[in-house]
């Protein structure tokens, strides 16, 4: 989720662009980098490190020039180097990019334009577009390219990417003109009459302005200078016309802090609500690493999965679907593996964690490497300590998560996980279409669920107990421990989960007037449907409190969540977002510190 923005007007770019990178660097902050035409040059200047450390090092505002774009990097294709840093030029330096999202197809493209000639100077996915658009070019002749001529040849080679992304582009042969793309991406336009931006959120821009022009799917942004005016159109790749009158401009009220968050009260809450985009880029990263490292889950013996807190609930999740396809793979706690885990070189050790530094994990997979083991990774920071000790690196392309808790991280890495159990499915040759083609439904399932938070924030609120249970069984029982845990990390209140079957070995004897149930009850066509609402009905019949997360009414529970009724392997993804909104609109309503609670870190990075 890398930060970017742009600038066309009378002003200073790098000034503009300089200030925008400091509000954005909460998108991305392992480098940076900004592109302006000053007379009849492209002056690119980036590094490695944050805003003003690469600012001071490469004197931003030493350049002159009132067309810029700006760039920081969150990375996912290659590694952290000034190389790899945004923009990204042609062969000919004459035309930039900056790039935030993932495009899915780039090694075919990359490796057509190098027999074409090209030269790539980066190991990202971003540099192709720029390399694209000169390809287009070179079917013009130069003497005679007019700005009609080269947007229609922008056009053409956007039409060839496929994925996600929000993309501007500048060229020093068209000093008066910026260009914007918009796919699956957020991209924003802000408008004056004398200049205008853009920027992947608000706060890019809004010191400047605060009208803005929100992008839609396929929309392309063409921003003209005339004189001391510049003019905005806004072209749709997909509908194939000029939708500018079909737009609609917003003025927004917002302070700077707000609108780093998005409007939100709280990073917790935006990360939540930015889990439909995660997941779209999650299904696509990570492609040849991922059949790569399916191709070692059906060749080594034995496969572990290490692993500890949200991490660890994900890849409980993973073992369920493996399971189903007769594949055992083990979860472990990452802290206990050296002590239990059966390594030798026919073993794969596959890690998940978030940041590439939790102390466990890391240590777990140095112990499988000691061992001559398989060893890969599931991460979301590219050049973590994961990342150099694997033998394969699996990105999750989450972007940064600022709140402590573990939210939309956490769908990303069931999102690879899944990915790997249908590519699995795909290599010992079983039909997986019907999981496939839930793959561009999952994303609209999530936003359902977040369309209706105010009924999971109304149902909040009627939880008063100090004492929770949160239970189910099969694939969603990762999810009941999941739960408990987001709610216990930022409401405070004890909470545990467990499997609802375990509740007569014990655990109903504490059901009383101070110990509430969440019941994430399964799909109505899993075997289990029936055996969680038995559960149900037995805590009841004890005078306990029943929240239920459902796809199906049950009449005898306190409060309903409705949820879509799905393929059990899909549920995963509905029931996980719904936990995550009880536990915040909890804490909000007890006045914690939702972003930060209390006595936890980001990444645990000690025993």
């Amino acid at each position: 989720m890398c930060g970017i923005i742009g600038y066309l007007g009378d002003r200073k770019a790098s000034e503009i662009l300089l200030e925008g990178l400091k509000r954005l660097e909460y998108r991305g902050y392992d480098s940076c980098g900004i592109g302006v035409v000053d007379g009849d040059k492209l002056i690119i200047k980036k590094g490695v490190g944050k805003v003003d450390e690469v600012s001071k090092n490469e004197n931003f505002l030493d350049v002159d020039g009132k067309a810029g774009i700006g760039h920081s990097r969150w990375a996912t294709h290659g590694s952290i180097t000034r190389e790899n840093a945004h923009p990204h030029t042609d062969c000919k330096g004459e035309l930039a990019v900056v790039h935030n999202g993932i495009i899915s197809n780039y090694r075919e493209l990359k490796e057509g334009l190098i027999k074409k000639g090209h030269k790539f100077k980066s190991q990202t996915d971003s540099e192709v577009i720029a390399h694209l658009i000169e390809e287009e070019l070179k079917r013009l002749d130069k003497s005679q390219i007019f700005q009609e001529d080269y947007i229609n040849a922008v056009k053409r080679a956007i039409k060839r990417l496929e994925g996600t992304y929000a993309i501007l582009i500048l060229n020093k042969d068209f000093p008066d003109l910026l260009l914007g793309v918009r796919n699956e991406n957020p991209l924003l336009l802000g408008v004056k009459e004398e200049e205008c931006f853009l920027g992947s959120d608000i706060s890019a821009f809004l010191k400047w302005t605060k009208e803005i022009i929100p992008l839609e799917e396929g929309d392309m942004v063409i921003l003209k200078k005339d004189g001391n005016k510049v003019s905005c159109g806004i072209y749709n790749l997909e509908e194939d016309k000029d939708v500018s009158n079909n737009r609609k401009r917003i003025t927004i009220e917002w302070d700077i802090e707000t609108a780093e968050k998005g409007g939100y009260e709280h990073f917790m809450l935006k990360e939540i609500m930015e889990e439909p985009e995660v997941i779209k880029n999650s299904a696509r990263i990570s492609r040849e690493e991922i059949e790569e490292l399916v191709r070692c889950i059906r060749d080594y013996d034995r496969v572990y999965i290490v692993a500890m807190g949200t991490s660890l609930h994900a890849g409980m999740v993973g073992e369920y679907w493996f399971s189903k396809l007769n594949k055992l793979v083990i979860p472990c706690d990452a802290s206990e593996f050296l002590v239990k885990g059966i390594v030798d070189e026919n073993t794969l050790v596959i890690g998940i964690t978030q940041s590439g530094e939790t102390y466990d994990t890391i240590r777990a997979i140095r112990y499988a490497k000691s061992k001559g083991a398989k060893t890969a990774t599931i991460v979301n920071i590219l050049g973590s300590t994961a990342t150099r000790i694997s033998d394969i690196t699996v990105m999750m392309g989450a972007g940064i998560e600022i709140a402590v808790c573990a939210t939309k991280t956490y769908v990303s890495q069931l999102m690879i996980l899944y990915r790997l159990f249908i590519e699995y499915g795909k290599i010992i040759s079983r039909d997986m279409r019907i999981f496939e083609k839930e793959l561009e439904k999952i994303p609209e399932y999530i936003k359902g669920i977040l369309e209706n938070r105010d009924a999971i924030k109304k149902v909040s609120k009627s939880l008063k107990a100090k004492n929770y249970l949160f239970i189910s069984k099969g694939i969603n029982l990762p999810n009941a421990l999941e739960g408990a845990l987001k709610f216990k990390e930022i409401t405070y209140l004890h909470a545990e989960g467990m499997s609802s079957g375990f509740l007569k070995h014990g655990t109903i004897s504490l059901i009383d007037d101070n110990m509430d149930t969440v019941a994430l009850v399964p799909p109505s066509s899993s075997d289990l449907f029936r055996s969680v609402v038995s559960n149900i009905e037995e805590i009841k019949a004890r005078g306990g409190k029943v929240v239920a997360i459902s796809p199906m009414e049950i009449e005898v529970v306190d409060h309903l969540i409705e949820i879509p009724d799905v393929l059990e392997e899909v549920s995963p993804f509905l029931y996980a977002p719904v936990c995550q909104l009880l536990a915040y609109y909890k804490a909000v309503e007890l006045g914690r510190d939702v972003d930060k609670p209390r006595g936890l870190a980001k990444s645990v990075t000690v025993e």
